[in-house]
């Protein structure tokens, strides 16, 4: 196409082009960052709440273990209470099955030694309790209690006395099993690691391969705060971990642990790895279509702004018939159209002119021969005059009238015409156009009443008045009623109606003349102006009444307009400017 050739060369296309590039680029970018920022910190903020989910469920699991153990060695208490010392030793039935799994061991600790219950093996290097740990013991609380080692897991005990009541009858110290206590780590999340460590930063347990250290920042923030979130590195590789602090003193004497659960960072946001991967491809992809779009659009749109700037170019070499097809269902084909209509009105207007100027010379010549003609026709008519004063028979004064009659309406065309072809040089004055008006209705009030219509004049009070000419608005107004009796030859008797009515608005003064005869069929209400435009035969009108009342009115700077329909009637509106706000009507 040839549009496709020029595409971009056009000042037009290249200004929209690079202002709907502009208008992409800036918003796609802008909401391009502000998602990328906005997902970052959602998916930084969802990975952290996991974490601290998981963390404090975690937490939960471990001290619902604790207090497993704490209820089972209350259990075995419980049923060593109603036996005497001497019979503790030997009551192994009172371990379940389930206590056997759970526990290394359990030992009686009594004034007189410790003592371990069969079946368990004995605990080897049996912790030795602080005075503290003793006390808290013997007010009837459970004790929880570390063994540190030095190559390996802690050892953890659990103790509560024989008999609440009675003291002096013992304790049991249970050790727990560790690998079935820290089986609770095995609930964390795949790609999670799990840490446990006391108030004193021990490690008590510890999913990691490796020997893992926190920076100092980070141990003093985990034993500052209830629970938080932080990033460190072991080994190269970046964690992030959340931590939350178990309290446990109330209970077990032990001030607390911390539940530290960590993921790689790369794990932890493999959505935003995935995301920084596939977003940047799709803003290119976006960009890519919108430059498509733009470029497909422009050259839809350019392709109808040639075809007029070509039809254009044929228009001024004269091609006034030169049309354009343009058939895109939007403002460019109501544009052709457009186009289109004015170059037959150009078309019809040159044909006019041409017209006019061959009827120029003829025109000025007719208005020599009118002016030449006037005078014969003025003698004749008095000559006429004169020989019907004499004695003839009726036949002759027949003849004579006839022709009289003729000579009067070959002198009332040419006044007409001299009317409307020369520019007036009447003295404008102050008028009353309701004045006017009744002056009108009753030179033609025999008329009214001889074809029996009914002619109303109103009136809005103290109507402004209007700088014109007497005479010209006169035969304005008697035209105007003229042709509304003709409308109104075809009308019942005593349907005949004729409405003057006279109003002010917004420094204008309306004359409104309606009737209820024929009507102007639409399709000929725009030639009505036109001079020699009639709807009448030959004998009846000369086409000029009109064109004369335009004229007129043009020369008091007033408009007219009309509205009709066939078979209900026709309106006719002037409107002249008011020459003062208020004055006395004058009838």
């Amino acid at each position: 196409m040839k549009i496709e050739t020029k595409f971009l060369r056009s000042k037009v296309a290249t200004r929209v082009f690079t202002l709907f590039i502009i208008c992409a680029l800036v918003p796609i970018v802008g909401f391009s960052l502000l998602s990328f920022s906005l997902v970052k910190t959602q998916l930084n903020k969802q990975c952290m709440e996991r974490l601290h989910q998981e963390n404090k469920a975690m937490a939960v699991s471990i001290y619902e273990r604790l207090l497993l153990f704490q209820a089972e060695m209350n259990m075995i208490a419980s049923g060593l209470k109603g036996y005497p010392e001497k019979a503790i030793q030997n009551l192994s039935e009172l371990l379940a099955e389930e206590s056997r799994e759970h526990l290394v061991s359990v030992t009686l600790i009594t004034d007189g030694g410790s003592k371990t219950l069969s079946p368990l093996v004995p605990i080897e290097n049996p912790p030795d309790l602080s005075a503290a740990e003793m006390k808290h013991l013997r007010s009837g609380k459970t004790l929880l209690h570390q063994q540190l080692l030095s190559h390996s897991l802690p050892r953890l005990f659990i103790g509560v006395l024989v008999d609440q009541n009675n003291p002096n009858r013992g304790a049991l110290l249970g050790e727990i099993n560790r690998v079935w206590f820290w089986q609770v780590a095995d609930r964390r999340a795949p790609m999670a690691e799990l840490l446990v460590m006391d108030g004193q930063n021990n490690m008590l347990y510890s999913s990691f391969s490796e020997p893992v250290s926190f920076p100092a920042p980070s141990l003093r923030s985990m034993n500052s705060k209830h629970s938080g979130q932080l990033e460190w590195v072991s080994n190269t590789k970046r964690y992030v971990s959340n931590y939350t602090s178990l309290f446990l003193k109330p209970n077990f004497f032990f001030p607390s642990w911390i539940i530290v659960l960590s993921e790689s960072r790369d794990e932890a946001l493999s959505p935003m790895v995935s995301f920084k991967r596939w977003f940047p491809l799709i803003i290119v992809l976006s960009l890519g279509v919108i430059f498509l779009l733009s470029v497909s659009l422009i050259r839809k749109n350019m392709e109808p702004i040639e075809s007029l700037q070509l039809a254009t170019r044929k228009i001024a070499d004269g091609g006034f018939g030169h049309k354009v097809k343009i058939k895109t269902g939007d403002e460019f084909e109501s544009l052709g159209n457009s186009f289109n209509e004015m170059g037959k009105r150009l078309e019809e207007g040159q044909a006019l002119l041409v017209k006019s100027a061959k009827l120029s010379g003829i025109g000025q010549m007719a208005a020599g021969i009118i002016h030449e003609a006037k005078q014969p026709i003025t003698a004749i008519s008095g000559l006429l005059q004169l020989a019907m004063l004499d004695q003839l028979s009726d036949k002759s004064k027949k003849h004579l009238e006839t022709v009289l009659k003729a000579v009067d309406r070959l002198n009332l065309i040419l006044s007409r015409f001299m009317s409307f072809s020369r520019v007036s040089e009447e003295i404008t004055e102050d008028l009353s156009i309701e004045k006017i008006i009744h002056e009108v209705h009753q030179l033609l009030e025999h008329q009214l009443k001889k074809n029996q219509i009914r002619c109303s004049i109103e009136g809005e009070e103290n109507l402004p008045h209007i700088l014109g000419y007497n005479q010209g608005l006169q035969q304005v107004i008697s035209n105007l009623l003229i042709n509304a009796m003709h409308a109104l030859e075809d009308k019942e008797n005593d349907q005949r109606t004729i409405k003057i009515n006279t109003s002010s608005s917004n420094d204008r003064v309306l004359v409104e003349i309606e009737d209820n005869g024929c009507g102007i069929p639409e399709e000929i209400q725009d030639r009505i102006f036109d001079p020699f435009f009639t709807t009448k035969s030959a004998d009846e009108g000369t086409g000029l009444g009109m064109a004369i009342v335009e004229s007129i009115l043009c020369k008091h700077n007033a408009e007219i307009g009309v509205k009709s329909t066939v078979g209900i009637g026709t309106k006719f509106t002037i409107s002249f400017p008011a020459l003062t706000k208020t004055r006395d009507n004058e009838h």
